[in-house]
């Protein structure tokens, strides 16, 4: 049985990078549940491959991202990302999120350097 996961996600040339807890442990914000954050999660990796560096190359905001969050009273799970994020990628973060059924959303705070106008890299 799959066990549908929250928490946030960068896709880099086609790679994604995950920082993801299942359901059950994510953390409680109001009626919503979610596991951890962009800038704390690429402050703290350390790249042991290929599109972890690349990643780490470039600033947080970079690189198209996203985030799984779990809504409790709709008993729903909503995907937000980038809105330069393919069709095949956000299919690949359904399924490396196990979510059984989501709504797909966007919002302005996921931009990338594409996206944003205003972007300016390290």
């Amino acid at each position: 049985m799959a066990r549908p996961k929250v928490g946030i996600f960068f896709v880099v040339n086609g790679d994604l990078i995950i920082d993801a807890v299942p359901l059950e442990q994510g953390e409680r914000y109001g009626e919503t549940v979610g596991f951890g954050g962009h800038h704390d999660y690429w402050l703290a990796l350390a790249p042991v491959n290929p599109a972890e560096q690349m990643f780490k190359s470039h600033a947080y905001d970079y690189f198209p991202r996203g985030r799984v969050v779990y809504f409790k009273n709709a008993g729903s799970f909503r995907l937000y990302a980038d809105r330069c994020i393919k069709k095949a990628d956000i299919e690949k973060v359904a399924a490396t999120f196990q979510l059984p059924v989501y709504r797909l959303a966007r919002d302005e705070h996921y931009q990338c350097s594409s996206c944003n106008s205003e972007h300016v890299d390290i």
